[in-house]
């Protein structure tokens, strides 16, 4: 309101009062009396939307009627109607709303008011006059025909001319006179986001930290938009119940990938696009297709699903908005655990120390591109002791071979493929496995077997823990044994007597290592054995094996010595027990075995 106030002084201090004649006797307009005011000749004229439209402008109306001098260019009903039309809106609030909100209708009635007196009878052929918005009008007169151009280059032709008010004249005018308008703030994303009814993903921006401010900077976006439907239909696909199951799901670094796909740094209205489909890069850093087909704009995600622009060019601050009918997915970062989490939720702690044995194999189980792993349980491993007699991981090692062999047993758990149960054929079917060996799996409906090559078979108890590199499927009642490079394993038992000697008083294997109880015996080792002592006495009395020069080879207390790492050799030592496997050089150095606390405890070793 204040800016019409000011208008009129302005225009009364700059043009005085004006006169459409060049008489100056006639410069002052004489009101014959009796005359109605604006606001009722209006009423008389049947104009309701113009006096809805002043009535809209706070303070406008009373403005008018104060005035000592105007002229009114007022449009009858149709013209606002065709204005309406024009603008595609159906009432005066959303014409408002059309060009730009309460401060523009204001600039629009001021251009239809002149501040001064100009009866049709004292028009010129072609007069320009400045109206209380600042903006001249053109009035031409032919003919007795008065029409007015606006700022715009369109003409409104005087229906009714010379209808005096108490300050003035009204004319009355078939269309509506439109100023330079400055143009409407446009919306950013998130106000449109918001108009649009997006509310799904307004939450969605919202739970990545900074997106919204990001977006809202970015110097140049197109988004294309998820409607909450479209949401709804992800969330049943992936069968969650609501966003931030979603989030538990797929997790907050997926959730911003999936967004920043949805989101070119570049602005692309409909019409800018290309005929046929583009490839445009994300702000995910991943390429998403734009197929258009004359007005018909479709996006292709990763996955080939294709969904279509429903709204397309909603202009916003920094860009255009394309509404979309489905998410667009790109490639997600597994949110899978891998082997290792997965085998440490199940709690399969044995099969974990098993793999840490085998230098490199978890590694390299997580680098693989795909596998499927039939995992042994605890309990599995334990019947696993029991069946060779041991009682410990480390004595199975030395009773299988060594830890070569440990990594074949474990190696034939692995399929170098990915198989969910429900991909497997019906009935048995042979798969090479990492240990290169074939490994019999049998499907029967839903029940899953594991068949190793001594025809022992183990159910899946638990089957389809998805990890990030494949599938683990659980079997519980034994470890799967593949065919194993075998060597001569030998047990004995080492006692003490006293700090004086030692003495074997068991030995379990095929060979004649020793005379039984005979103190310091010699001992006669053969090439290629696997020896699983246990030292009785070991607290006190560990045991050592030392070549001729008195130099430890391996030693029980963990002291340092020349063969205690060598892989082949395969030291292991679990409490009183101490397992390694005669090699070629090891035989080659050994002279004898000794306590390394009590030098008097020792005897000679020969080798076969």
């Amino acid at each position: 309101m204040k800016s019409i106030s000011k208008l009129l002084m302005l225009c009364f201090l700059s043009f005085g009062i004006f006169s459409c004649s060049d008489d100056d006797d006639n410069s002052n307009y004489n009101n014959p009396g009796n005359l109605p005011n604006l606001v009722e000749a209006a009423e008389t004229a049947g104009l309701t939307t113009l006096l809805d439209a002043v009535a809209a402008v706070d303070g406008l109306g009373e403005t008018l009627l104060s005035q000592e001098e105007i002229t009114v260019f007022a449009p009858t009903n149709q013209a606002f109607a065709n204005a309406l039309a024009a603008y595609e809106v159906e009432t005066l609030p959303e014409l408002v709303e059309a060009i730009g909100g309460v401060g523009n209708l204001e600039t629009v009635l001021g251009f239809h008011v002149v501040p001064a007196v100009a009866l049709s009878a004292n028009l010129q052929a072609e007069q320009s006059f400045v109206t209380l918005a600042d903006q001249e009008i053109i009035v031409r007169k032919n003919n007795g025909v008065i029409t007015i151009e606006d700022a715009l280059g369109n003409e409104a032709t005087v229906a009714n001319a010379d209808v005096l008010i108490e300050n003035g004249v009204v004319h009355v005018i078939d269309e509506v006179l439109l100023p330079i308008l400055p143009e409407a703030p446009l919306p950013n994303l998130v106000e449109a986001a918001e108009a649009a009814d997006l509310n799904v993903l307004l939450q969605a921006i919202g739970a990545i930290d900074g997106l919204d401010q990001q977006l809202l900077d970015a110097e140049a976006i197109t988004v294309f938009a998820p409607t909450d439907e479209a949401f709804g239909n992800l969330l049943t696909a992936l069968e969650v119940a609501d966003l931030n199951e979603l989030v538990q799901t797929i997790g907050l670094e997926n959730l911003e990938t999936v967004l920043g796909f949805h989101v070119v740094p570049a602005v692309a209205f409909a019409a800018d696009l290309p005929e046929g489909a583009s490839n445009f890069t994300t702000l995910a850093g991943q390429e998403l297709t734009v197929t258009r087909t004359g007005d018909a704009v479709s996006v292709t995600d990763t996955e080939g699903s294709t969904y279509n622009v429903t709204i397309p060019n909603v202009a916003i601050e920094n860009g255009v908005v394309h509404v979309i009918d489905g998410v667009v997915l790109p490639e997600l970062a597994s949110n899978l655990p891998n082997l290792i989490e997965a085998a440490q939720e199940a709690g399969l702690t044995t099969l974990l120390a098993a793999i840490s044995a085998v230098d490199g194999l978890d590694q390299q189980l997580l680098d693989a591109e795909a596998i499927t792993v039939f995992a042994p349980t605890n309990n599995a491993f334990e019947n696993a002791l029991n069946a060779f007699e041991v009682e410990s991981l480390d004595e199975l090692v030395a009773a299988i071979g060594g830890v070569d062999n440990l990594a074949t047993v474990l190696g034939f758990h692995v399929i170098p493929a990915v198989a969910f149960a429900e991909d497997l054929p019906e009935g048995s079917t042979e798969y090479n496995t990492l240990a290169g060996q074939d490994l019999t799996v049998t499907r029967t409906g839903s029940t899953v077997e594991v068949t190793d090559t001594t025809g022992a078979t183990y159910a899946v108890v638990t089957a389809n823990v998805e990890i990030e590199n494949g599938v683990v499927h659980v079997i519980d009642e034994g470890v799967l044994l593949p065919a194993l490079e075998t060597s001569e394993s030998v047990g004995m038992t080492v006692e003490n007597d006293g700090a004086s000697a030692y003495f074997v008083s068991d030995i379990q294997g095929d060979e004649n290592v020793t005379t039984l109880n005979e103190n310091n015996s010699t001992w006669t080792l053969t090439i290629g054995t696997r020896y699983v002592l246990n030292v009785t006495g070991a607290s006190s009395h560990p045991f050592a094996l030392r070549n001729a020069a008195g130099d430890l080879l391996i030693a029980q207390n963990g002291a340092s010595a020349d063969f205690q790492n060598d892989a082949d050799v395969d030291v292991q030592i679990d409490g009183n027990v101490i397992s390694f496997t005669l090699t070629p050089d090891l035989a080659n150095a050994v002279d004898n075995y000794v306590c390394t606390v009590h030098g008097s405890m020792s005897g000679s070793i020969t080798v076969n």
